[in-house]
């Protein structure tokens, strides 16, 4: 079964005794992927570093497809939040839990060609 993103914002900000907005909800969950998303460019950074050409070629082509599954999942996946305002939040969200899971795959890409 799938936890939503947002869901996940919710139980802990309830876990933790505290309650949010939903603007400070938003700002916390882009503070989350902003790093997430770091984390990910530099683990694509290290991987095009030890790459030949044709593997970049192909690692570049292969991110900017994984880019554009990654908007339109997340699109997707808040589409049931559509004109609310918790749909920003459910695509942050998403957003941020995509990107994890491809820095992820970056870093055992990266312990495959060192």
């Amino acid at each position: 079964m799938k936890v939503m993103p947002v869901l996940l914002v919710l139980v802990a900000g309830a876990a933790s005794g505290f309650s949010q907005t939903t603007g400070e909800m938003k700002a916390d969950a882009s503070r989350a992927y902003e790093v997430s998303d770091k984390a990910m460019n530099e683990a694509y950074k290290q991987l095009m570093a030890v790459l030949n050409e044709e593997g970049k070629t192909r690692l570049k082509a292969a991110q900017r497809a994984w880019i554009a599954y990654r908007d339109a999942q997340a699109s997707f996946d808040s589409h049931h939040l559509a004109g609310g305002t918790m749909e920003g939040l459910e695509y942050t969200g998403s957003l941020n839990m995509l990107t994890q899971a491809r820095t992820k795959r970056l870093r055992e890409d990266l312990a495959r060609f060192r």
